[in-house]
């Protein structure tokens, strides 16, 4: 495909306007720098009619960028725990993803805008490397239709450095508790201007490995991974660019699991110890050796063209295959095939003389997935069970309009239809003789059209007033469509459960900028999502699964600011030559509530009451408050004590009879940029060495709710690079 692209843009004609005035413009050289200005990047967000957040280079640089605990503390509104000190964890945006804290799902992880993750939506984090990324991008819940998102909860963008803000050499060096070592190399460059028939073109490239390695807070909680990031890009002429990305990972964990609340207060560095073990399922963490062991290869590309004044298009394929191997009650062992892409037109002609954006796309993803599944003899694959084959595939097309009616009203229309298919093949084996019990084929179709509205009227030139109304809609993942029992507790007749997808219809209002001086900025968000059956995972039979609610409603604000409290306060000089001390904060409040009672039950077994009507929906803190003071020295010296607080408990069942404890933690960071080549970075977590868990699993049949938070400790590194 990449060498496709290349001829298309190789046969084309040079560019041509000859019908329209042309601005001559000054030479440009190229010499390695940004081409895109961050000011641009803030520019664009701003005209999102819903809060965004931006984590930019120097954020991530400054911390340990070992999982997106260390990037998003800040983010109102999202909420990252790692569940075992790991870069996997819980994470949600608005509480659209509470019903399970392993993998992920209810958020588009997108890489420079392209989709990632398999074609159902579940995807996983370990494969990605905080520090190839030179900057995050948050688009909450109807927000990221830029990207043609179809989650309720949004999506979350990383941008790649490339060779045009990369140094030529790099290497980072990272060391702490908990026996965490990593290291990563990485290498970025633009070429001198050569021929490519008539056109002028540009070349350029960038390169990061990384390993690391923990031995882990918890009993069986030993992680490595190593990671290569890789782009190529070329700039053809002045108006086309093809650029390709290469992504590989291998990843090893082991699994310590939940436990229960009388574990994490005897002893919080215990692995789960419950459970049985027999030929259905083997319990233990340790004993049965959980853990999760996966390769994964990605290849994509991505080809624009400004084909005319104003206009153009992208073409942007990929392909993705994973190797999973994952002991837990049963050994599981996949191969997960993805093959998808995204077309999109955006054409940004003023119209009436008024400032218009319309953009066009359309996703088509497919996936296949093979999955055989292993009686657990204490880590060793014994009779296989299962043999199950699915097959995924989306059709999306979505649609955007933003018009200025007023230099300082935008209005912004959109919609996007989404068709989904899931067709499944599901073989069931005896675990004591391995012979062929059931084969059942089936096939589930998801179909909506979800439509979007918002504004954003500038009430100055640095602060905003937004909003937007819009319709959310999100299918199951496979791994809930494939539980074993339907809600009602009969047994399925096909490989898929009855499991509806999950929809909203969303309000949010908010304002967010800065003073005129940049002294302070802002952020301030409400909103309300009416959920019609949102997805719930509960236990009907003393087994697992998943059902929708009738009604639930997610209410929240999102509060963020920052202010410079002294300028000049020990150092005295022009801006940047004077110390400073600044504070920021974040501060998330979510009222998440069942609207109707909730029943499981029903075939066969009796009908029971799974949440009451007004019981709060599990999983999530109604109130999060962190926190930070920093301090900066002109010679490059930084300290920031900060803090993360759960201000109350918080029930991790739908019935409202168990609840998660109310934490406070104190951690500190600091740095040192001894100069522009050479910095040095400092973190100490929990220093009060609290005992709590910051990730939590929710509806867990025998109480094992908690996922410890590392005690105290402490990390240190040093990154080189010119």
């Amino acid at each position: 495909m990449i060498f496709m692209l290349t001829g298309f843009v190789l046969i084309q004609p040079p560019f041509s306007r000859a019908d329209e005035q042309i601005e001559t413009l000054p030479t440009l050289t190229v010499e390695g720098t940004r081409i895109e200005n961050i000011d641009a990047v803030k520019e664009e967000l701003a005209r999102r009619p819903s809060s965004t957040i931006l984590i930019q280079e120097k954020e991530i640089e400054e911390s340990r960028a070992f999982n997106l605990t260390d990037v998003l503390q800040f983010a109102p509104g999202v909420r990252f725990q790692s569940r075992f000190g790991a870069d996997e964890g819980q994470f949600q945006i608005r509480g659209t993803s509470l019903r399970n804290n392993f993998h992920h799902r209810g958020i588009n992880i997108l890489i420079n805008g392209i989709y990632f993750g398999d074609a159902d939506g579940f995807s996983d984090f370990e494969s990605i490397d905080l520090m190839a990324y030179e900057r995050i991008e948050v688009y909450k819940g109807s927000n990221a239709l830029r990207y043609g998102a179809n989650t309720l909860g949004g999506a979350i963008n990383f941008v790649p450095r490339t060779g045009y803000n990369a140094s030529l050499y790099q290497a980072r060096g990272l060391a702490g508790s908990f026996g965490l070592y990593s290291g990563q190399v990485s290498s970025g460059q633009v070429t001198k201007p050569f021929k490519v028939g008539t056109m002028d073109t540009t070349a350029d490239y960038y390169v990061s490995a990384s390993g690391n390695h923990q031995d882990g807070f918890q009993d069986n909680s030993q992680q490595a991974r190593g990671r290569l990031n890789a782009n190529f890009g070329f700039q053809i002429g002045n108006h086309q660019e093809v650029r390709a990305y290469i992504l590989g990972a291998e990843v090893s964990e082991a699994l310590p699991g939940s436990i229960t609340q009388g574990q994490l207060d005897s002893d919080r560095r215990q692995a789960n110890t419950l459970g049985g073990i027999n030929p259905f399922s083997c319990g233990p963490n340790e004993a049965c050796k959980w853990g999760r062991y996966y390769s994964y290869i990605r290849a994509g590309a991505a080809y624009r063209n400004e084909f005319a004044a104003h206009q153009f298009f992208e073409i942007i394929p990929y392909y993705s295959y994973q190797y999973v191997d994952h002991p837990i009650f049963q050994t599981i062992v996949q191969d997960n095939y993805n093959v998808g892409g995204e077309i999109r037109y955006v054409n940004s002609h003023p119209i009436f003389g008024h400032e218009n954006k319309f953009l066009v796309g359309n996703q088509p993803r497919y996936g296949d997935t093979n999955q055989r599944r292993f009686v657990n003899n204490l880590g060793k694959r014994g009779i296989q069970t299962q043999n199950l084959t699915l097959e995924t595939t989306n059709l999306s097309t979505y649609l955007e309009d933003q018009f200025n009616v007023t230099k300082d009203l935008l209005i912004i229309a959109g919609g996007r239809w989404e068709y989904s298919i899931r067709q499944g093949r599901n073989q069931l084996y005896s675990p004591f003789t391995g012979d062929l019990n059931t084969s059942d084929t089936g096939v589930r179709h998801f179909n909506a059209l979800i439509p979007k509205m918002g504004f954003v009227y500038q009430t100055t030139g640095t602060s905003q007033i937004y909003g937007n109304v819009s319709r959310g809609y999100e299918p199951p993942v496979n791994v809930e469509l494939t539980s074993s029992i339907n809600p009602d507790g009969s047994v399925p007749t096909t490989p898929f459960i009855n499991l509806d997808a999950q929809r909203a219809w969303q309000l949010e209002i908010g304002t967010r900028g800065s003073t005129a001086d940049n002294r302070y900025t802002w952020d301030l968000t409400f909103y309300n999502l009416e959920m019609q059956k949102e997805i719930l995972t509960f236990n009907v039979q003393n087994q697992p699964t998943y059902q929708n609610a009738k009604g639930t409603r997610h209410t929240g604000i999102e509060a963020g600011g920052s202010m410079v409290v002294a300028n000049g306060l020990l150092v005295q000089g022009p801006k940047n030559q004077s110390d400073t001390i600044s504070v920021r904060t974040a501060y998330t409040w979510s009222l998440f509530k069942f609207t109707d009672d909730v029943y499981g039950g029903g075939d066969g077994t009796p009908k029971f009451l799974v949440a009451k009507d007004g019981n709060r929906v599990p999983g999530a803190p109604e109130h999060q408050l962190a926190g930070e003071v920093r301090y900066d020295h002109p010679v490059g010296f930084f300290i920031a004590p900060n803090f993360e607080w759960v201000l109350a408990g918080y029930y991790v069942d739908s019935e409202n009879t168990a609840k998660n404890s109310a934490y406070f933690l104190v951690n500190l960071k600091a740095g040192y940029n001894y100069s522009k080549n050479l910095s040095f970075f400092a973190e100490g977590r929990n220093l009060s060495d609290q005992t709590y868990a910051g990730a939590v699993v929710v509806n867990d049949s025998l109480g094992r709710y908690f996922n410890p938070g590392q005690g105290i400790s402490g990390f240190g590194g040093v990154e080189w690079k010119f």
